[in-house]
């Protein structure tokens, strides 16, 4: 006959669940998905090997818990960093350069600051994404903003421009070179993390963003 596991308090749950999804996140991103148990999960986080399964049940649903708040956590940092580009294409303010570079900046910021969310989606890419369909992710903001941007581009002197293909550059240009950056990255001596080499990589996606939407 099974045991009812002991009555815990809400703020030791609270603690014990945020311990269990880093060290989840953390041990998906370095061995992946197949190659990490909940055992394995509950010793990193310092917990009993059996607690992440009496908080979180199966494996996948904990692994689906990570992608869910890491992806929660992307796009609050992408709706800040559009802040500015949909505010010049609402409102006018600034320039469309300032506003872009305000974007550049702040998401390469947050796939910096967050390294797990770029190695989690390349083990998604490498098994087929299908934990991906599974969970409940946002992410308009960049789209969001780049519609805005196109619907603004007569009163501005722009070209229609197409709204996929800006998410495209964007994301080719901050995105991609992140999970190349021990290898393509290094070829090319760009280290994304010097923020002297960073301003001038995000100079250049600016200038990239500006030719596709005819900000001559």
């Amino acid at each position: 006959m099974a045991t009812a596991a002991p009555a815990t308090k809400p703020r030791d749950a609270a603690r014990s669940q945020g311990a269990i999804l880093d060290a989840a996140e953390r041990l998906f991103a370095e061995r992946g998905f197949e190659a990490t148990s909940l055992e394995d999960i509950g010793a990193a986080a310092g917990l009993s090997r059996g607690t992440p399964s009496y908080f979180f049940g199966a494996k996948e649903r904990l692994y689906g818990a990570v992608l869910e708040r890491i992806f929660a956590e992307r796009q609050a940092a992408t709706r800040e960093a559009f802040e500015a580009v949909t505010g010049w294409a609402h409102e006018g303010r600034g320039s469309l350069a300032a506003a872009l570079t305000k974007a550049v900046e702040g998401y390469l910021a947050f796939l910096l600051e967050r390294p797990e969310f770029v190695r989690l989606m390349q083990r998604e890419d490498l098994s087929g994404g299908h934990h991906l369909r599974e969970v409940t992710r946002e992410s308009r903001a960049m789209t969001d903003a780049f519609r805005a941007v196109r619907h603004a581009a007569r009163a501005h002197g722009l070209r229609r421009f197409d709204v996929e293909n800006a998410v495209m550059l964007f994301v080719s240009l901050t995105f991609s070179p992140l999970t190349q950056r021990a290898t393509f990255l290094v070829a090319l001596e760009r280290d994304l993390a010097n923020p002297t080499v960073r301003r001038r990589h995000v100079a250049f996606v600016v200038d990239q963003l500006r030719h596709l939407v005819g900000d001559a």
